[in-house]
């Protein structure tokens, strides 16, 4: 077995943790498994469940970490991210109210049934890390390379709401 190399990430008799959490690698088929059952219904589902998982991981990878910035955390963030398998996360713009990643290899592009529903996914989880980062956000996703097949990337846009 390849050992991976991640600041935190341990492995032992099977099983992964990063940080002390457990790290699990989370099948796509999941997704699709879901979606033909609830079809769109399952938005809701997905984007609450990448929320529950990004503001766990961010909370807990952060007390590890020690950011020493907005920029440090949204870089280490994206890098720790990208080793889970979705894609490659690249910060664009990094401010105090307004965070815009681009993915770069979205996960549905490589599978055969490309599905708007990974994208679900990963608007819940970057809305976690970024109500952990700005505290409350709206995450939409601009670009999609699923929905328009002649962009490279997906870009999502983390915006602070206005009080």
């Amino acid at each position: 077995m390849k050992t991976l190399k991640i600041k935190g990430l341990k492995y032992n008799k099977g099983k992964y943790e990063l940080f002390n959490d457990r790290f699990v690698f989370f099948p796509p088929q999941v997704i699709d498994i879901l979606s033909s059952i609830y079809g769109e219904g399952v938005k809701s589902l997905l984007v609450w469940l990448g929320k529950k998982a990004g503001w766990t991981l961010i909370q807990n990878w952060d007390e590890n970490l020690k950011s020493k910035s907005l920029d440090d955390l949204v870089n280490q963030f994206c890098n720790i991210i990208t080793n889970h398998g979705w894609g490659r996360f690249v910060p664009k713009k990094i401010s105090d109210d307004l965070i815009i990643i681009n993915l770069f290899h979205n996960i549905s592009s490589e599978l055969e049934n490309k599905s708007k529903y990974f994208c679900y996914f990963i608007t819940g989880l970057l809305t976690g890390f970024g109500e952990f980062a700005l505290y409350k956000v709206n995450v939409i996703e601009n670009q999609c390379c699923i929905e328009d097949t002649n962009l490279e990337f997906c870009e999502y846009k983390i915006e602070m709401k206005k009080m």
